[in-house]
């Protein structure tokens, strides 16, 4: 099957939806699909067609099914949605997040609810909707009426000890934060109100000095470490490799995020970082129950406020990392968003 795959720029690999795009793409490829893009640099899984114009009517000539990730914003991803549909493609949307964010960027009540009415009229007419948690799936079937949606949860990478592209420097740092250290604590992400960034700082400070945090953020914000403890060590703008090779060599993980009072339909993150923690054997600590297949995972914990998260990290010793079942994979979400292309195919 000839796949138009439209989706954000993915390589190479940086963090938030580019993991998504990436391992999806790779997965999908070998299942035997030929994927096809128009935008981003050249990767291993997919066939780049470098005249954006002349790819994207070749797709529509040549592809079986156009696969593209949309949001709210006015850009080209989101205008091919509705091109394929004037040709009658066959389109299956992934949507990441209900409408109710926009509120995180200055939009009013009436500016979403007219997001909403126009989504929904795209939405209606393509083939199946793909959403990553069951509260994104009740935003779609309630406030836009959608009938074919589908959740699929993100997956994890398993990372390897292999140091090949990660930094000295990054090495040379987490050997001496080990050695000072009897728990290594990673938190990877935006320093922003959704990912609770409150909460780190306070578990942070009631830490002891033998527990280190590391704080892994692309954010620029000037004087950062004064923000934190002197346990708190902050890399920024750090490759990925330097990222999983924290993540392997780390004891716990933390994914702390805000009420989402904002949003009507509660917390809806199906978190890329938590399954990489899980599958990677960190003690996962999450101030949100989590979907049932988090939940399944031994090293999964909910737990709710700063002073029972130190508490639980207190009693944690290194060398604990081991992966338990279950272990869910990219190859998991390729499985299941397979299934959904072959029906719609169908």
């Amino acid at each position: 099957m000839k796949i138009a795959y439209i989706y954000y720029n993915f390589y190479p690999v940086t963090g938030g939806a580019s993991v998504h795009g990436y391992y999806l793409a790779r997965e999908l490829s070998n299942l035997g699909y030929q994927l096809y893009k128009i935008n981003g640099e050249a990767d291993p899984h997919t066939k780049k067609i470098k005249n954006k114009v002349f790819g994207l009517i070749w797709m529509l000539r040549y592809c079986d099914l156009f696969y593209i990730r949309m949001d709210y914003f006015s850009n080209f991803r989101n205008l091919i949605t509705k091109i394929a549909l004037f040709f009658n493609k066959k389109i299956v949307v992934e949507l990441n997040s209900p409408s109710d964010e926009l509120h995180l960027f200055g939009k009013t009540e009436e500016e979403i609810r007219k997001a909403d009415k126009k989504m929904s009229g795209l939405l209606k007419r393509v083939d199946a909707v793909i959403v990553m948690s069951s509260a994104t799936q009740r935003y779609c079937q309630e406030a836009l009426g959608l009938n074919k949606v589908y959740v699929i949860e993100n997956g994890g990478e398993v990372f390897g000890s292999d140091v090949a592209g990660v930094s000295k420097s990054i090495q040379n740092r987490l050997a001496e934060i080990r050695k000072n250290s009897d728990v290594v604590v990673i938190w990877p992400g935006s320093l922003n109100s959704m990912q609770h960034v409150d909460m780190i700082r306070e578990v942070s400070k009631k830490a002891g000095d033998r527990i280190s945090f590391l704080i892994v953020t692309g954010d620029e914000f000037t004087g950062l470490q004064q923000k934190f403890g002197d346990n708190v060590h902050v890399i920024q703008d750090t490759s990925r490799a330097n990222v999983e090779y924290m993540i392997v060599n780390s004891d716990a993980g933390l994914a702390l995020y805000g009420d989402y009072s904002w949003c009507r339909w509660g917390f809806y993150n199906s978190s890329l970082k938590v399954f990489e923690f899980l599958n990677n054997g960190l003690e996962t600590i999450c101030n949100k129950e989590g979907s049932a297949v988090q939940q399944a995972y031994k090293n999964f914990h909910h737990i709710r406020n700063s002073d029972e998260i130190v508490t639980f990290l207190e009693g944690i010793r290194t060398g604990r990392n081991t992966i338990s079942t279950p272990n869910r994979t990219w190859k998991d979400v390729a499985l299941e968003t397979s299934e959904i292309l072959k029906e719609v195919i169908r």
